[in-house]
C-alpha cells in the first residue's frame, strides 16, 4: 500500500539523490531540468574575520532566464559586468540570512565563475559570533519553477547544518551539529 508518508519518503530520497548527483557532477544539466530545478548554496563562517562567504551554484540557463526577465533584456554570463548588479539584487531578494537578533545580513558581491552548464555566484556578509541561531530562507528561482529545490549548507568550524528549501519551506533557524 502506497501511503502519504511513503510518498514523502520517496520524494525525500529523490531530492537527496538529485542534490548529491548535482553536487558531484553526475547529473547532467538536461537531466536536472527534467527531474528537479536545483540550487546549492554553501556558507562558510570565518569567526576571526567576522565574515560569511557564500557560494551559490545554479544552472546557467535558469539564472540567465530569470535575470533577463527581471532586466527586460537578454543577459548572459558571458557579460559579467551587466549580469552582476542584476544577480546581486536578485539574490538579495531571494536568499536571506538574519542574525540571531533578527537583523538582515547584507550580501556583498564577490564575483562569479562559469562552467559549461553552471554558474557559481560569490557573496560575502558580516557576522560576528557564530551561526547558531541565524535564520535563513531561500526562494531562489521558486517564482519560475514549482519544483525548484534550494539547498543551503552552513559551516562554522566543526559545526555544520544543511537546510533544503522547497516551495513551501519558510524561514529556518540554524542549530548546527558537529
Amino acid at each position: 500500500m502506497f501511503t502519504l508518508a511513503s510518498r514523502h519518503c520517496s520524494r525525500r530520497v529523490l531530492i537527496v539523490f538529485a542534490l548529491t548527483s548535482f553536487l558531484f557532477g553526475t547529473l547532467r544539466a538536461e537531466d536536472a531540468k527534467t527531474v528537479l530545478h536545483l540550487s546549492l548554496t554553501e556558507v562558510m563562517h570565518d569567526r576571526a574575520k567576522g565574515r560569511l562567504s557564500f557560494t551559490v551554484r545554479v544552472q546557467t540557463a535558469d539564472l540567465e532566464a530569470a535575470l533577463s526577465e527581471r532586466a527586460h533584456r537578454k543577459l548572459s554570463v558571458a557579460e559579467p559586468g551587466e549580469l552582476a548588479p542584476v544577480a546581486l539584487e536578485y539574490v538579495r531578494e531571494t536568499l536571506h540570512l538574519k542574525s540571531p537578533r533578527g537583523e538582515l545580513l547584507r550580501l556583498e558581491w564577490a564575483g562569479l565563475d562559469v562552467t559549461n552548464t553552471q554558474v557559481f555566484l560569490f557573496f560575502e556578509a558580516s557576522l560576528t559570533g557564530g551561526i547558531q541561531g541565524v535564520r535563513v530562507s531561500n526562494t531562489l528561482l521558486q517564482e519560475r519553477f514549482t519544483d525548484q529545490i534550494n539547498s543551503v549548507e552552513l559551516h562554522d568550524g566543526a559545526l555544520k547544518q544543511t537546510v533544503v528549501f522547497a516551495r513551501d519551506t519558510g524561514e529556518v533557524t540554524v542549530n548546527p551539529k558537529p
